[in-house]
Parts: structure tokens; sequence; C-alpha cells
């Protein structure tokens, strides 16, 4: 219903019967009916209050619309703002204590010794639950503590078995087989958050300071995903979303690198470049780092612990020249590529890859009911041919067709040709008497109608083409 000046009268009509005790019907349909006597007997003046009422409603409606104004998409400009406006006052926190940490280790002289949280996850799918709101299904996370003295110390590392919502399977495969290739249902995964969220809290409790967790610094690009696997933990746990912050772990490595090269130089790098820096990742290509799941399958580009030490690789190669800290392999710089393993310490187990690929037997694919030992019988040669073939003898080639050299075929080649027309003579087709009218009234007569006393005005017969070409007339 339309809030008029009716509208309003009613709204006063129904709280002055509550006031004296009188049953006011809750529906708005029967409360019109039933005020409606009333207000056909109302005084003019006060009838003008209620559309007083009525228009100022419809202003002051009129500029919230004015003012609340949408993208195309139907999202609120003013919400857009402060969600906006949230995101640079959060960003401009981060660097402050990101900047604020590295100078405090720089005035204490424990540069090397700042320890800080790495955070990465792969996901199966993501849904959309919003604009501009996804919710993924995590497939793999890893959490490690670095610092630049001692490189990666300690990693926690997870595969999930998560859930796949109904419509998403497909999209999960392709992503799984595209990136990391982790199988949706894997045996050996987790998929109790609970357990995880216990895990992760009891890595972070001895890195408190105080009663807060430390920042878990991650890729610009990852703060949702690693804010959905909270989520999903805390929702099976006990926690609070807002007791984690995520931070950028480029802005990290740039203030980290400037930090180090200020005892030789003064020229900084800009968040910019060492964003571009980071993101190259020049360790892809090295193994040692990987999850044991990922080194049976050969992809380590795409594990979450891999790619967490690789972060920590790329900070000390930036940083470890300008401390004077000793690189070593495995800790500060990856392994030589050409290191040898000995037999007691292989890593790739046989027992361990039969295990985990569920290799228990041989298994042959059965594409149809043949069995193997009809197929070899008929596979087999006949004694016949055995002999053929030992017997080595040529096939004599029965031949009918005379050479195209004998005395008949010669004689006929041999006849002079004669073409079917004469060159620069008029063909038969086109002999044809000139005075002849191809439009007569015997060729297409006429059917009646107003056209029908209509005589052609030039009665001149049309001459036909002659000769080569088209056109001469």
């Amino acid at each position: 219903m339309s809030k008029n000046a009716y509208y309003f009268f009613m709204l006063d009509w129904a709280k002055q019967q509550e006031r004296f005790g009188l049953p006011a019907p809750r529906n708005l349909r029967e409360l019109a009916v039933a005020c409606s006597d009333d207000w056909k007997i109302l005084p003019p003046h006060q009838k003008g209050i209620y559309k007083a009422k009525a228009i100022q409603y419809k202003i002051k409606s009129q500029g919230k619309a004015s003012t609340d104004k949408k993208t195309t998409i139907g999202e609120s400009l003013a919400s857009l703002e402060l969600e906006e406006k949230k995101e640079q006052e959060f960003h401009q926190n981060m660097l402050r204590y990101i900047e604020s940490v590295v100078s405090l280790g720089i005035l204490h002289n424990n540069l090397a010794k700042l320890k800080f949280i790495f955070i990465h996850t792969n996901w199966f799918c993501k849904k959309s639950i919003g604009i501009n709101k996804y919710e993924f299904f995590p497939a793999e996370f890893a959490v490690a503590e670095f610092s630049i003295e001692n490189g990666i110390e300690d990693v926690y590392h997870e595969l999930l078995k998560a859930k796949i919502p109904l419509g998403w399977r497909r999209d999960a495969i392709e992503i799984s087989q595209q990136t990391h290739q982790i199988p949706l249902n894997l045996e050996d995964a987790e998929n109790d958050f609970s357990v995880m969220y216990d895990k992760f809290t009891k890595f972070l409790d001895a890195r408190k300071t105080g009663n807060k967790y430390p920042p878990l610094f991650t890729l610009k690009d990852l703060y949702p995903a690693v804010e959905s696997l909270l989520t999903k933990m805390i929702d099976d746990g006990r926690g609070c979303l807002e007791d984690y912050l995520i931070y950028s772990v480029e802005a990290l490595f740039g203030e980290l690198r400037n930090a180090a090269v200020k005892k030789v130089s003064s020229r900084s790098l800009p968040l910019v470049i060492a964003e571009h820096r980071f993101a190259k990742d020049y360790f892809s290509d090295r193994r040692g780092f990987e999850c044991e799941f990922h080194k049976i399958i050969d992809i380590t580009q795409y594990c979450s612990k891999s790619i967490v030490t690789r972060w920590g690789l790329t900070i000390c190669d930036y940083c470890c020249e300008y401390l004077d800290i000793k690189m070593i392999e495995g800790v500060h710089c990856p392994y030589d590529e050409h290191f040898d393993i000995s037999i007691e310490n292989e890593i790739y187990d046989i027992q361990y890859r039969t295990k985990n690929l569920n290799i228990k037997k041989k298994q042959t694919i059965k594409v149809d009911k043949v069995s193997m030992k009809h197929k070899n019988e008929i596979s087999k040669r006949s004694d016949k041919e055995l002999n053929r073939w030992n017997a080595d003898t040529s096939i004599d080639r029965v031949d009918d067709v005379q050479p195209c050299t004998s005395q008949i075929n010669t004689a006929t080649l041999n006849m002079p040709m004669r073409p079917l027309r004469a060159p620069k003579t008029t063909a038969q087709a086109l002999e044809i008497d000139e005075t002849i009218d191809p439009l007569n009234e015997v060729n297409f007569p006429p059917i009646g109608g107003r056209g029908t006393t209509i005589h052609r005005k030039n009665n001149a017969p049309i001459k036909l083409p002659l000769g080569r070409g088209r056109g001469r007339y």
C-alpha cells in the first residue's frame, strides 16, 4: 500500500483504538475498511495534517534514494566508498606495523632474528556468495615460521578432503588437474576443520605477543582464500576471525630488503617494484621443499609447503649478502641440483609410493568380453600360411591389359585431331533469324485483366547476339 495521507490516518486511528481498549485489525486491508467511515467525516484541516505527513515522507524518501546511488550491478556507492576507506586504513596500518617492526630490529641489531609467519593455501573451487565475495573450498595449506638467520624453521602442512557443493565438482576437478593435482577424495587427507584449528592455534600459541597472534603474511591476491580458510576452521572451532591479521608478504619483502641494503646503499626499492620482483618466483623449478604427495606426482611449483619455503629463500637471496650471513643450502638458498642421496635416505621410496598410490595388484581393463585365449587362437597363422611364408615363392601376376604401344592403339592415337567447330565461325545455336521476337504473344499469351489491351509501343524486333562476344546488336 502506498504511504499516502490515508495510510498515516490509519496508523493514528489504530493507536487511538488501542488507547481506548478496543481491538484494531492487524491487516492493512481490513484496517482500511474499518476506518473508512471516520476518514469521510474528518474535517479538511485535520486531513491536511496527514497530507503534510505524506508529502514530508515522500520528500525524505526521494532524498534518500538520490543520495544512495548504486552501480550497474546493484552495489551501493556509499557502501563501496566505505569499504574502500576501510581497505586504505587497513593498508596504512599494515605498512606502519611492518615499518615499526623492521625499525626495532635495526635499532636492536637483531633484524636477521625477527620471526614472521607465512601462510599459503590451494583450493578446489570457489563459489560466489555475493557481489565480489567468494567461498573457497581448500585443498591444501601450509603455515611456516621464517627468519633471515635460520630461514624456514617450522612448517605446519595439511592436505584437505573438502566437501564439494552440488554443481561445482567439474570446476574442482579442472582446477585440481591444472594446478596442484590433489584428488578430491584423498584417503590420507584431513576433513575435520576443528582438528586443523587445534593444530593451527597450537602452532601460533608459541609465537604470541601477549594475547595477540602474530600477523599472517601471504600474497595480496590470496587474502580472500586465506580468510575463507580461517572462517571454515573458526566455524568448527572456538575462535574469532578478528583475532587474525592477514598482511602482504610482498610489502614485508620490500621493507626487509630496503633495511638490509641501508648499510651499503641508500637506494630503496619501491613497493610496486618489490611486488613485481617477488611475484617472479625465481626458485619455482627447484625441488626438495615440497610435501611427500607432490614429490610422488612430481608437481613442485604448486605445493603450498614449497611455496612458503620459496618465499623465505627469495627474501634471503636479497638480504643475506648485505647482512653478512653465510648462505647455507636448504636454509637460505636451494639445494644444489647435482647433490647425491644415499640409498638409505632415498626420498622416492617404492613402498611409500605404492602405499599412497593404492597400487595393490595388477589390473587389466576389459574393453570387450572376448577372452585373451580366443584372441591368441584367432591371431595365429594356419599351417598353410606358414608353409607359404617359409617357401618364399614369388606370386605370378596375371595382367590381360594390352600395352598402350600396340599397333592398333598406336594407329588410333596417331590419328589427326579435329576441333568440334572451326575457329572464327558462328555457333549453330546463334544462327537464328534476327526478326524473331522471343517475347511475342504466341510464346507469352495475355492472362487477362487491365493489361490485355496494352501493346508494345515499339514493335521493332530484338536482334540476337551474333559472333564472338555478347552485347553486339
